[in-house]
């Protein structure tokens, strides 16, 4: 049986930089237990494909057909096709894996298979392992079809082994089955046809899309897209106890401190590159309230906003009040959905969210940075008996936009990913050495 694409869908696919790649990354670490013994490759395989059922469009891919793009079962669909391993020399380290994730943002995934790959990384320090995984935002929608990561990770530890069940692809479609009930469906139902055609068109467009046309946006001087050169992606780690001491002695919101801390990396990077601080146009998802007729999996939809990253603004504390008085307008106009909610989301939803977010790119509107800010489980989540530690995610580059960051909280941490066509390290240094100082030097 095949699905038609959405629209958003369609232009989703239609993103990236001159033609590069466009990926949604998670980089996900996690700590062995003592009792636990190594979680290999194999098992990771087969918990991989237990869970599949539950993100049946893993198992998808996208048809060109006389009526339009398709989602059609992959009737050559091979795990292994899909998951790799990659060994690090101990003690490997983040930076290491950050590199290999620079390296996939500009390696494009195969469009006659499902759009999405997983690295088992091994030898980090601490006995630790990685998992990242890369897949095509169009993949996700939030509504009908979730992230693999969030149906992979519980929220309590699995030592029963995984049992995959057997999966057996639905056959696509003839071509010339599509032409003769594209043209029977259209001669007996002319007006349903149409029908048909517009929801193909508007399919998903309502996920919080329309709410952008409230927001007035500043015109940018410079609307040439960055070029499909080498990628650059970095990684740090945050105390969400920092974060919020920031918060509570600010008086504003966690979102607030973080969209904050990032305008000082971002002016630091700047400088570093050579160029003078300049205030910045980001694209920063919002969570907003479902749409009465489109309900999600997730209680929400993600709809863009449009910030002006004050970094030519020399004061840290005056970078966070000038960020709250730009978001204090979307937070009081009742759409938004709180981040204790979506903290309360079964399996781990910041994959899902963050496809989501990406997707809000179809908005059209042009801006220099991406910025998405997903809050994550307050509690820990497994793979099988292994707990998370932390994740990193990290978005490749869209239309003309210089940087893109994304943030996760999780379970006390904040991890931040970064990429961009020029190196990074200047841009993740400056937002831990500007949290660092706003929070009197404590760590």
């Amino acid at each position: 049986m095949s699905d038609p694409l959405t629209r958003t869908e369609i232009e989703t696919l239609g993103r990236g930089v001159g033609g590069s790649p466009w990926h949604q990354v998670s980089v996900d670490v996690f700590d062995r237990p003592a009792e636990a013994p190594v979680l290999g490759i194999e098992e990771l395989t087969d918990r991989v494909l237990e869970r599949l059922p539950f993100a049946p469009r893993f198992r998808r891919r996208i048809r060109e057909s006389v009526t339009g793009p398709d989602w059609v079962d992959d009737v050559d669909f091979d795990i292994d096709r899909h998951l790799t391993r990659h060994s690090l020399e101990a003690p490997g380290t983040l930076g290491q894996v950050t590199d290999l994730v620079a390296r996939g943002l500009m390696r494009p995934l195969d469009p006659a298979h499902p759009q999405w790959d997983l690295m088992y990384v091994d030898g980090l320090r601490g006995g630790q392992i990685a998992i990242v995984t890369r897949v095509h935002p169009a993949y996700v929608d939030g509504v009908d079809h979730v992230h693999l990561l969030q149906e992979l990770y519980d929220d309590e530890p699995v030592w029963d082994p995984p049992h995959p069940h057997p999966w057996q692809a639905t056959p696509e479609p003839n071509p010339t089955d599509d032409v003769v009930s594209g043209v029977v469906d259209g001669l007996a139902d002319p007006m349903g046809a149409l029908g048909r055609w517009a929801t193909r068109l508007t399919r998903g467009v309502e996920q919080g899309l329309g709410w952008v046309s409230e927001q007035g946006v500043p015109g940018l001087g410079r609307q040439e897209p960055a070029q499909p050169t080498t990628r650059y992606a970095g990684g740090a780690l945050l105390s969400l106890a920092s974060v919020n001491r920031v918060r509570d002695m600010s008086g504003v919101t966690t979102h607030d401190v973080l969209l904050a801390i990032v305008a000082g990396g971002l002016r630091q990077w700047q400088t570093q590159l050579g160029a003078e601080p300049r205030d910045v146009i980001a694209l920063v998802p919002l969570a907003v309230t479902d749409s009465p007729k489109l309900r999600s999996a997730v209680g929400c939809q993600v709809a863009p906003q449009y910030v002006r990253l004050p970094a030519t603004t020399a004061s840290p504390q005056g970078r966070i009040d000038h960020v709250a008085s730009l978001t204090r307008s979307r937070i009081d106009s009742g759409h938004t959905v709180g981040g204790d909610r979506l903290t309360r989301l079964a399996g781990f939803a910041p994959a899902t969210l963050h496809a989501m977010a990406a997707r809000t790119v179809t908005a059209g509107r042009a801006h220099d940075v991406f910025l998405a800010n997903v809050p994550g489980p307050r509690a820990p989540r497994y793979l099988g008996g292994w707990p998370l530690h932390s994740s990193y995610p990290v978005m490749g580059l869209a239309d003309s936009q210089d940087a893109a960051v994304c943030i996760t909280s999780y379970n006390g941490r904040v991890g931040i990913g970064v990429s961009a066509a020029a190196p990074v390290g200047s841009f993740v240094e400056g937002i831990t050495s500007e949290l660092l100082r706003l929070d009197g030097g404590r760590r």
